[in-house]
């Protein structure tokens, strides 16, 4: 994998939040402490590719997470899985660093732009040419039977177009 910016940026996001949580400069609680560091330690191993990918997002969402991200309708995340595979099979994607954070409860919001190239023209958008979003993520997390760290229940994705 061709390590990008975004991947170098994500990595030091990671290292700082660790350094952060280590003096607890937050005042965040241990739960809110545990899914900050969840969040971030995904963020630094996100993967491009659609198998990479799953590794990574079966370490961050319960089985039976409600995902609102991808179409019309919230998924379950089995489904939200294939949904995925679509979604990469079209575009080659990238994902920035974590803008703004907050922690505060049993949530955690965030925002990032994500990048993402058709490998295809599909009408207005054309092969080769990079869109960005801007996208803004609320997930809930709580400690699920059957997992080692809590994981995410719910998931709600708010994205918006920078151009194209």
């Amino acid at each position: 994998m061709e390590k990008t910016v975004y991947y170098e940026q994500r990595q030091e996001g990671y290292r700082k939040v660790l350094e952060e949580i280590k003096t607890n400069e937050k005042g965040r609680s241990d739960f809110e402490n545990a899914i900050t560091e969840h969040i971030y330690r995904w963020w630094a191993n996100w993967k491009p590719d659609y198998e990479g990918w799953l590794q990574c997002a079966d370490s961050l969402y319960a089985e039976n997470a409600i995902i609102d991200a991808i179409g019309a309708e919230p998924q379950i995340y089995r489904d939200y899985r294939t949904s995925m595979k679509g979604q990469r099979d079209a575009f080659d994607m990238d994902m920035g660093p974590i803008q703004t954070f907050v922690a505060e409860g049993d949530t955690v919001a965030f925002n990032y732009r994500m990048y993402m190239t058709p490998k295809a023209d599909m009408g207005p958008m054309k092969k080769g040419q990079t869109i960005v979003l801007k996208v803004s993520e609320f997930n809930t997390f709580a400690d699920v039977e059957g997992y080692d760290e809590p994981m995410v229940v719910h998931l709600q994705l708010i994205a918006s177009g920078l151009n194209g």
